[in-house]
């Protein structure tokens, strides 16, 4: 929690010990990163005008649509994106799903931001290449604390 705190988080919640929804209110926006009932939870802590912004779905009519797929498709996601679209509503809130792909233009913001100093990346740890395998087997334990890279030479 510390690491979190230093990286400027200004309330951190150890989801094990505690549920999110009991400690935040108010939230201007979330990004989810799970589905179901944890994004779905995640709308109440919204205060009204606030959005939710999903990482892995369900995707929306939105996404269809920017994507120029046809009606049916616009329709499957939308059935899709129902429960937490009305949920959102209700609340007066909004719901969108954010596909993240390869983008030079955003890449380059991306990279200004690093060089700024506005975001911070956390490294963990580093594998030479021909410790890959060994990279990838701490990673699949799940108790990387930031990224881990793979240095290339």
């Amino acid at each position: 929690m510390a690491l979190v705190r230093s990286l400027g988080a200004d309330e951190v919640v150890n989801y094990k010990e505690q549920a999110f929804e009991q400690v935040l209110h108010d939230v201007d926006l979330v990004l989810g990163t799970t589905r179901g009932d944890d994004l779905e939870r995640a709308v109440g802590i919204l205060k009204p005008g606030g959005r939710i912004v999903s990482l892995v779905g369900p995707l929306d009519t939105a996404f269809a649509k920017a994507r120029r797929m046809n009606a049916f498709f616009a329709l499957v996601f939308g059935l899709m994106s129902r429960r937490i679209t009305r949920l959102a509503r209700k609340k007066s809130v909004s719901y969108s799903f954010l596909f993240v792909r390869a983008d030079g233009a955003q890449l380059g913001d991306i990279a200004r931001l690093l060089e700024s100093g506005q975001i911070k990346p956390v490294i963990d740890s580093v594998f030479a290449f021909e410790q890959a395998r060994e990279g990838l087997e701490y990673l699949g334990r799940g108790r990387a604390k930031g990224k881990v890279v793979v240095k290339i030479k």
